[in-house]
């Protein structure tokens, strides 16, 4: 078994090819705004009509908090398939359009059954996008820098998820 060469820290770096990086620029969006929109969302569904939120009670508000990311989280099994089948870059689009539609009917829709079928759009468009974006890291690199690239990955999704709710707090605070 051939011994595979030990790259540096700045070699690793610079061994990451372009869609690495696209990749994980994307990945740090689709955090912002999924970990953004969770932040604010039991606030808005919550909050009473007259302020501009929805009105639900909080049980309903439970309930969408706890049905809506379950299918998130599932839904990568069959997207990730599709993925293989149809190709990266077209479900890639495919998980963005379906991302900005669903976010953008969240904010138009008032009654339970719609708003529920938005909010499931979007972890559609998530699940959508899991797959490719983790498949794209484990398609551009190799033994020598693998591991390396899963520890980027995984910063840009926590940086997505721990910068989202501060710019989600901020974007509120505009009214």
């Amino acid at each position: 078994m051939a011994e595979t060469k030990k790259l540096s820290f700045v070699q690793q770096l610079k061994s990451y090819p372009k869609q690495f990086w696209v990749a994980n620029t994307m990945e740090i969006f689709e955090r912002l705004s999924w970990y953004g929109w969770f932040t604010v969302m039991a606030l808005y569904v919550t909050g009473s009509i007259e302020t501009g939120g929805l009105g639900f009670d909080t049980e309903t508000r439970g309930m969408l908090m706890a049905i809506v990311p379950f299918f998130l989280y599932l839904f990568p099994v069959f997207t990730g398939a599709m993925a293989d089948r149809y190709g990266f870059k077209k479900s890639f689009i495919a998980a963005f359009l379906v991302m900005i539609v669903s976010y953008y009917l969240l904010g138009q829709f008032s009654s339970l059954p719609t708003f529920f079928l938005a909010f499931m759009f979007v972890a559609v468009g998530a699940g959508i996008f899991k797959p490719v974006v983790t498949g794209t890291v484990a398609k551009v690199t190799d033994e020598s820098n693998s591991a390396m690239a899963f520890g980027i990955f995984y910063m840009m999704v926590n940086i997505g998820g721990a910068v989202g709710p501060i710019v989600a707090g901020m974007v509120r605070g505009f009214g």
